[in-house]
């Protein structure tokens, strides 16, 4: 009685089996479409195999870190940041929650070195800054245009 039993279970296990094996066979070039499909989320956090955060995606990103420590940035934006392999900020597309500023910086580990911004109402500046006080700024408005170079911490 007992070897009936388990010969009839396993007779039933391989059918059960083979008809998965086949079914998934027969249904193996069905690609599922996500395309209508969409994801709501506050942020995503992507990190690399060591832990590390690389790319923050997020309604109010975090006060950025550099040197392991957190600072203030001033006020609360919402976008894009990269982090190095030390999970320092070193740059990002975001806009700023009160003024409404959209910004691209690219960032040192030491500071900020270029930034373009374009203001709510039409204005827009590039700043690129090296060591030593040197920075170029070009900037439009409907009030006018406006070019500076600051060589060695003069205006030139």
């Amino acid at each position: 009685m007992k070897n009936i039993f388990i010969k009839t279970l396993l007779v039933l296990n391989l059918a059960f089996t083979g008809f998965l094996a086949i079914n998934q066979y027969l249904n193996r070039s069905i690609e599922l479409d996500f395309s209508d499909e969409i994801i709501k989320a506050q942020g995503l956090v992507i990190t690399d195999a060591n832990g590390v955060e690389r790319v923050i995606i997020g309604a109010n990103l975090p006060d950025p870190q550099g040197h392991g420590n957190r600072f203030s940035r001033g006020g609360e934006v919402s976008g894009i940041m990269l982090y190095d392999s030390e999970g320092q900020e070193r740059g990002g597309y975001v806009t700023d929650n009160d003024y409404g500023n959209i910004f691209l910086t690219l960032d040192s580990k030491t500071s900020q070195r270029a930034l373009f911004i374009a203001e709510p109402q039409g204005a827009a500046t590039l700043q690129v800054w090296g060591n030593n006080g040197n920075k170029i700024s070009i900037g439009a408005s409907d009030e006018g245009t406006q070019f500076e170079i600051i060589e060695n911490g003069k205006e030139k």
